[in-house]
């Protein structure tokens, strides 16, 4: 009986070893699209996505189950009952019968043993749900009471299930398929923002897109579609650029002409990391800015890393006055990501050539565009510890924050070496030059640096050497002259600027939407304050008066 029941169990979990490395791809897709949904509930989209997987699961299990219960039902022995059962302390007397041991001995060891496979299956199941919605993922996904309520629902559920329902044959094959699902959990914890030391790298503003055809998502697809939950998310559809439209310069010889089943039309960009190519879908005529990894760089770990990260940041933020993540995936070992191709250029270069934003209207509506933008940032629990005005894109339908390559988490991880801290010099908060945690508030000063920035040509801390920037930043203030740009076309917007810009980090508005709040303030006692509509049209109605 002893060396039967050992060659039983030895089959169970061989099966079911089997069975799960098999449909592994199908596991990974599976979590993927947890943290998928997860995203959009955040975000106030729905969850219907990735319930092919779903269903994929289940029937991976029912196969296991029903290729497990055909394996056991012909032995007819002891322990083909004891393995087909349910947890039931009547079985230790087949168990004392085969194994020749005293009734109370063999009861111990059955139910110690059973409750022991059950406890550590529940266990490993709750680490797996915590793995995948903890680890790269907004703190509110965790932390929410719908999460915590559906979990603890389906934790109570699995635990009726194995107590009366699963025979303990196919619970000892659960708690092998949850083994593997708790270590393939683990991998998606490369798309959180690591410690490890990344070099600085530039990565270039995407010039921009309308959605492309659905294509099937690799690895780095992204984790939510395209679904603008703020209520401050332009009115009208945004029109792509002609094609032929974009700047761009041909292919170079050795260079892809396609990637991913996208043709590429041209090359719009590159920096040390990747480059940037116009291109289209096989069969739609619809353009996108494709970034992808130089293939030089394709065996270092750390800028692949990177690419992945700022694939998931970008699918995550996208929304209102945000580029939008069309597609992404893995092409022959290149990863890729299509993102819409904006017309106009980006804030930095309408400086160079056409001079400081003279309108009043135009500048409010790049303040007020800019904080929905970090609004909806801010919302998902990141920073994006960037903002300057080479990732702002001055479209024809407003203007669009781009580049979150070095978005971090809220949760204070850094993503770069000790003294390499993240951004641009000049629109770098004071408290990013010290060892205190960066949070939102560092936005906020950056959106008030680069309002000055379009008003005045220059950052406020704009100064002839890296020493003298520091010192404006943390010691003697913004340059009155830029400050005085801004009051000369917004008095009122320039008071929230000063107050943006306040050295200490409780003193400005704590996050995009406190900002928000606050530059839509009632201008007077009794009078309303502007709704999302109204704002929404104010933007739009001032873009207008911007000659691009």
């Amino acid at each position: 009986m002893n060396t039967t029941l050992s060659t039983a169990l030895l089959i169970v979990i061989g099966v079911a070893v089997a069975v799960r490395l098999v449909s592994l791809p199908l596991l990974l897709r599976f979590q993927r699209d947890v943290r998928q949904r997860a995203l959009a509930a955040l975000s106030g989209g729905t969850g219907a996505k990735g319930l092919a997987t779903l269903f994929g699961e289940v029937a991976v299990g029912l196969v296991c189950a029903g290729g497990l219960t055909a394996l056991m039902s012909p032995q007819g022995t002891v322990t083909s009952h004891v393995l087909q059962m349910p947890i039931d302390d009547s079985n230790s007397h087949y168990l004392a019968v085969g194994l020749h041991l005293p009734r109370d001995g063999a009861r111990y060891y059955y139910l110690g043993s059973v409750l022991t496979v059950l406890v550590l299956w529940l266990l490993l199941w709750f680490l797996t749900q915590r793995s995948l919605l903890r680890t790269g993922m907004p703190p509110a996904v965790w932390s929410s009471g719908s999460t915590r309520l559906r979990v603890a629902g389906w934790f109570v559920l699995r635990g009726v299930l194995g107590v009366f329902v699963l025979p303990v044959g196919l619970l000892l094959a659960a708690l092998v398929f949850q083994i593997v699902a708790v270590v393939a959990a683990g991998r998606h914890r490369s798309t959180a923002p690591s410690t490890a030391a990344v070099p600085p790298t530039t990565t270039p503003a995407f010039p921009p897109a309308q959605p492309a055809q659905p294509v099937q998502p690799g690895p780095f697809a992204p984790t939510a579609p395209y679904a603008p939950a703020s209520p401050y998310a332009p009115g009208s559809p945004y029109a792509p650029a002609p094609v032929g439209a974009v700047p761009h310069q041909p292919l170079r010889a050795g260079e892809p002409r396609t990637i991913g089943g996208y043709h590429l039309l041209g090359r719009i960009g590159s920096g040390g990391m990747g480059t940037v190519y116009l291109a289209r879908r096989e069969g739609a005529a619809t353009q996108v800015a494709l970034k992808t990894i130089n293939v030089e760089l394709l065996d270092n770990a750390e800028l692949l890393l990177r690419f992945e990260r700022e694939a998931e940041v970008l699918a995550m933020v996208s929304g209102a006055y945000t580029a939008r993540v069309l597609d992404g995936g893995v092409d022959d070992g290149r990863p890729y990501l299509a993102m819409e191709l904006l017309d106009g250029r980006p804030l930095d270069a309408h400086l160079r050539e056409q001079g400081p934003v003279r309108s009043p209207e135009a500048l409010r509506a790049l303040a007020l565009a800019l904080a929905v933008a970090l609004s909806g940032v801010h919302r998902l629990g990141l920073i994006h510890r960037d903002l300057k005005p080479a990732n702002i894109m001055l479209t024809t339908a407003g203007p669009r924050l781009l580049d979150f390559g070095i978005a971090a988490l809220v949760d204070g991880t850094r993503l770069t070496m000790t003294g390499g801290g993240p951004g641009t010099l000049t629109y770098m908060a004071p408290e990013q030059f010290g060892e205190d945690r960066v949070g939102t508030a560092a936005d906020i000063w950056a959106w008030a640096c680069c309002v000055v920035c379009a008003a005045h040509g220059a950052s406020p801390f704009a100064a002839t050497s890296t020493g003298a920037v520091i010192r404006r930043i943390v010691d003697t203030g913004p340059e009155p002259a830029a400050l005085a740009a801004v009051h000369a076309l917004d008095p009122a917007l320039a008071a929230v600027v000063v107050r943006a810009l306040n050295a200490d980090p409780a003193g400005r508005p704590a996050d995009g939407a406190a900002l928000l709040e606050l530059l839509t303030a009632a201008p007077a006692p009794g009078v309303p304050a502007p709704n999302a509509s109204s704002v929404r049209e104010e933007i739009t109605r001032g873009w207008r008066t911007l000659a691009l």
